[in-house]
């Protein structure tokens, strides 16, 4: 793919960055990211991919825009209120850029998740529930693609990026989903908290799709989001993993 001029003056201010330049830019605009949640994370996730240039963009949610939904998912206003996530953020998104955009009106699952992922050069997890973010991990592992996974709860955040061999995994964090699973809706967020995780997420998806050395694969990165301070935690590698074991059982 050969850049054109509109797109070299577009996308200028990343391009004369070593770590991209033409080649890195001609990755993105060839890339296919599927972003499942379109609610606080996904907003900015997807509004922040197209502004670089991300070439094709799948977005997955059955989630309709709620009024209290506004102060943090920030491609939505009032008039969206009983509107389709997907649908809005597409629409949004198109009026943004040229980036492609198919949108999916379904929650994700292990029942949609097989056709969506193989086709992906990368997956990204903005969901809120641990159901939904176990179905993604293990289909990344099947399919061998790698996730960028994130998660806001109260003043708290959450990045894991998971590699294309898929060890270690989402599973190899949590084996089970834990009793007590905190949700914005019962712990409360603030927009500044999810933008925080948000632009995180970003900017490892740009440098895992194009190819960078420096996406920190395999670690959990937990962030006070009231002092600012992170801490970076690599995971080990659960040798009685549920989601490695199953997949090793059916190939």
């Amino acid at each position: 793919m050969t850049l054109d001029d509109h797109q070299i003056e577009r996308y200028s201010r990343q391009i004369i960055l070593p770590a991209v330049g033409g080649r890195g830019q001609q990755a993105l605009l060839a890339s296919r990211v599927v972003l499942i949640g379109c609610g606080g994370l996904g907003c900015p996730v997807a509004l922040g991919l197209a502004g670089a240039g991300v070439g094709h963009l799948v977005l997955v949610d059955d989630d309709q825009i709620e009024l209290s939904n506004l102060h943090r998912q920030i491609a939505f206003t009032e008039a969206d209120v009983g509107q389709a996530k997907v649908t809005v953020l597409a629409q949004a998104v198109a009026a943004r850029s040229s980036t492609s955009i198919t949108h999916v009106v379904e929650r994700a699952s292990e029942h949609n998740l097989s056709e969506l992922v193989a086709e992906a050069d990368l997956v990204i997890d903005g969901s809120d529930n641990f159901s939904t973010r176990f179905a993604v991990s293990d289909a990344c592992v099947r399919y061998r693609k790698a996730l960028v996974s994130g998660a806001v709860s109260g003043f708290s955040g959450q990045l894991l990026a998971q590699s294309a061999s898929g060890r270690p995994c989402y599973r190899c964090l949590f084996e089970e989903e834990p009793d007590h699973a905190p949700r914005c809706d019962t712990e409360g967020v603030l927009p500044g908290a999810v933008l925080a995780v948000a632009g995180m997420m970003v900017q490892w998806s740009l440098l895992a799709l194009m190819g960078r050395p420096e996406v920190p694969y395999g670690q959990l990165l937990q962030g006070d989001l009231v002092s600012g301070v992170w801490r970076s935690i690599r995971l080990p590698q659960r040798p009685d993993c549920h989601c490695h074991a199953s997949i090793e059982l059916k190939t």
